[in-house]
């Protein structure tokens, strides 16, 4: 299924490109923009794209019958693992995650009224909650970042958050399991 999730990725941000048809999008379904199948070393894998607005889902089928399920845009939200919850009160603004059927997680961008170092304690302390171990933290005049890892459940997170002209943060959080 590794290959499904390169062809998945790959596909999520071709698929960022389509149209969308407004009918479609308002049930929530999206319009799906591809279909087909790839043919790899270990027999053929099926795709489905479907876009809907500046959201774009991916679904993968490998030869084996795993599936893998990825998302940009917004719903990237929903592939953060439960040590790595999105900010209280977040507003997304991109991103892309999946779950490979071994593995989820994803990077999600996100903007809050809440200042760098804020946003970074919050992350750091989520981690240490979830028994994951602080593995570097960097501050400098603009930024701020944290990175968190457990080795042996696998799992890691980490986290930049930049202040917002006018007021609060820009940030990035990048976090999975494998």
């Amino acid at each position: 299924m590794k290959r499904g999730f390169v062809a998945g990725a790959a596909l999520v941000a071709l698929a960022a490109c389509g149209g969308n048809d407004a009918s479609e999008a308002s049930k929530g379904e999206g319009k799906k923009v591809a279909s087909g199948s790839v043919a790899t070393d270990d027999g053929e894998a099926q795709y489905s794209v479907r876009q809907d607005g500046e959201n774009s889902t991916v679904t993968v089928t490998g030869p084996d019958g795993e599936t893998g399920t990825f998302k940009s845009g917004a719903g990237a939200a929903d592939f953060l693992p439960d040590f790595a919850p999105l900010y209280p009160g977040a507003k997304v603004v991109g991103g892309a995650g999946g779950d490979s059927g071994s593995g989820i997680g994803g990077m999600v961008n996100f903007e809050t009224g809440d200042a760098p170092e804020k946003v970074v304690a919050w992350y750091k302390a989520e981690a240490q909650k979830s028994g994951l171990k602080i593995a570097g933290e960097m501050t400098t005049p603009d930024m701020q970042m944290v990175a968190a890892q457990d080795e042996a459940s696998k799992r890691s997170l980490q986290v930049h958050a930049s202040a917002k002209e006018g007021g609060g943060s820009t940030a990035s959080l990048i976090a999975g399991t494998q």
